[in-house]
């Protein structure tokens, strides 16, 4: 448990709905709770590290526990597009680049102060799941070359910080291993969490809620072309399994401050989450 003590000391002091049935309807619920446009979001890089702790010494009750994911708002991380596609992209924009030489007076530079960008803010990227780690990259490595911790999954995103009524929380599975998340802005921040071992639960996707999301903090002129799209791969209700018996429970809301790592400990499971200001 070494490790785990220096990252309480060292890295991590205490810092301390149900889903809408329909698209249109969280739209309206969120444009009348604040304003959505980009220009008044925040958006966060949010890391997580989940691992189980091998060596486990406590007189704590760790017999199996009964949970209920129907009452939250779910959805899943988008896939990455192929970086395929990208490089085909740039290799397009270089040769084009390379054809149509500007001008002088196109070249001439501009006042700093015409370089305004009307949404500066990645929304074509948030809740896009990616597989590497900037800020808790180190952590990663020292905790996965120690034989008393298994890294069971590790992922990051980036998002905005809604307000608790509107947050959904990601579902996150990895193996028979879950973990429910959300990060949402009350006064303060507040990362509330509910990370489980051992339990075969499935939620839908719920593509349309992310794209509700998208569309709201959009600029008005952009939601004139854009719907919402749904899912390519609808889940019956015979699919979904929002409750169970699983052996291992770690819950948690907590307040938290923005360029920080926060630890949520559990005698048999641990979980390190970054979240960091994340610039345009």
């Amino acid at each position: 448990m070494y490790l785990i003590k220096q990252i309480k000391e060292r890295l991590f002091q205490p810092s301390c709905i149900s889903c809408l049935k329909t698209a249109s309807l969280f739209l309206i619920t969120l444009a009348a709770t604040h304003e959505v446009h980009g220009q008044d979001l925040k958006q966060y890089s949010v890391e997580v590290i989940i691992f189980e702790q091998l060596e486990v010494s406590t007189a704590e009750d760790l017999s199996p526990h009964a949970i209920d994911l129907s009452t939250m708002s779910l959805i899943s991380l988008l896939e990455k597009p192929p970086m395929e596609e990208e490089v085909v992209i740039e290799e397009i924009i270089e040769e084009a680049e390379e054809i149509i030489e500007p001008s002088s007076e196109e070249t001439e530079e501009l006042p700093e102060e015409d370089f305004v960008l009307e949404n500066p803010l990645q929304i074509d990227q948030w809740f896009e799941k990616n597989t590497e780690l900037k800020e808790l990259d180190n952590i990663y490595r020292r905790l996965n070359r120690r034989q008393e911790y298994k890294i069971l999954h590790k992922f990051s995103w980036l998002q905005p910080a809604l307000a608790e009524p509107d947050t959904p929380y990601i579902h996150e599975i990895f193996d028979e291993h879950g973990l429910a998340i959300r990060l949402y802005q009350s006064r303060y921040l507040h990362l509330d969490l509910l990370g489980y071992m051992n339990g075969k639960l499935v939620s839908a996707k719920n593509r349309e809620l992310i794209e509700s999301i998208k569309l709201a903090a959009s600029p008005p002129s952009d939601l004139l072309d854009e719907t919402p799209k749904t899912s390519s791969e609808p889940m019956t209700e015979e699919s979904l399994v929002l409750e169970g018996i699983v052996d291992y429970v770690l819950r948690e809301d907590r307040r938290i401050f923005q360029n920080e790592s926060h630890f949520f400990d559990h005698p048999k499971m641990g979980i390190i989450v970054s979240v960091y200001d994340s610039p345009p």
